[in-house]
């Protein structure tokens, strides 16, 4: 099937092979430095340049499309809005429906208005975009769509009622279980659940165990971890892309090269390409995609 021809939003599980996905937008990238909010600490070593992520993101896009993906650029919002590189936590698809995610950061909640226009023809008949109700905070980096289960991270980002949200919208579909990340108050920076936690291949998992509070026995039903050191972790060696069950795309870096390698031992095509730019604001491959399609 051609990739124009899927006009329904689908995704139930984070491996199933990729159609059609957002990546970020780096035109319009801090273009009015008025608006500029700090909002994750990685951020805080400084931001990095326009020419890098073009070249960065130019390289993401050929490697998605060089697989048959169809890949899809937010248009510019305005200058309210100073980054939209990572529309991963802008919104999120849970089976055959989209959630519009409310988010914590006051310059990011204006993201969504970029995506508005392209998703129009994904939307169909009934109920098919959601909008969390007031106090309901959600961010899609820490929700995981995996396997008949829906992983929600609370963190600094998605709350307690973002979970119990979910639940009551899918929990006759999904199991939705809760995953309690740790914050920069208990010495660790896991800013979504993305971060610790990314299911790969056919049944295995990448995971940096002090990231979590506590992990839960749902969890170590994954029968292989490749499990993920703090540096790693703060590498955003976790924060990988599935194409499918077989493939892939992981940051090109140095302390990411071990989790990479594990990953082809299990025998995943992992294809490694330069990202160094987006993840000092806080996102790589994962974050800065927005998967609308993945065919089963």
């Amino acid at each position: 099937m051609r990739m124009s021809e899927h006009k329904t939003f689908h995704q139930y599980s984070e491996t199933d092979p990729l159609a059609v996905t957002f990546i970020g937008r780096v035109d319009g990238y801090r273009k009015n430095e008025a608006y500029t909010e700090i909002v994750n600490k990685s951020q805080e070593s400084g931001l990095p340049g326009r020419a890098e992520l073009e070249h960065e993101f130019s390289a993401f896009e050929k490697a998605l499309k060089d697989r048959d993906v169809q890949v899809l650029i937010p248009e510019y919002v305005g200058k309210f809005v100073y980054d939209q590189l990572t529309p991963r936590d802008i919104a999120v698809v849970i089976g055959d429906r989209l959630v519009l995610c409310n988010m914590v950061k006051r310059s990011r909640r204006y993201e969504a208005a970029g995506i508005f226009s392209q998703i129009a023809p994904y939307v169909g008949e009934g109920m098919k975009v959601l909008v969390p109700p007031n106090g309901v905070y959600l961010e899609g980096g820490d929700i995981v769509v995996d396997r008949g289960k829906i992983f929600v991270g609370i963190s600094q980002r998605t709350n307690r009622e973002g979970f119990e949200w979910l639940d009551s919208v899918f929990g006759e579909e999904f199991e939705v279980v809760a995953l309690y990340t740790k914050s920069i108050a208990e010495d660790e920076d896991v800013l979504h659940l993305d971060c610790t936690f990314n299911p790969v291949g056919e049944d295995a998992a990448l995971i940096y165990p002090g990231g979590f509070r506590e992990i839960p026995e749902i969890l170590r039903s994954y029968t292989h971890w490749i499990e993920v050191d703090k540096t790693e972790q703060q590498a955003l060696a976790t924060n990988v892309l599935s194409i499918s069950k077989k493939t892939v795309i992981a940051r090109d870096a140095s302390s990411c090269s071990r989790v990479n390698r594990e990953m082809e031992k299990i025998g995943l095509e992992v294809v490694e390409i330069p990202f160094d730019a987006a993840p000092s604001t806080g996102g790589a491959m994962r974050c800065c995609s927005l998967p609308l399609v993945r065919v089963p």
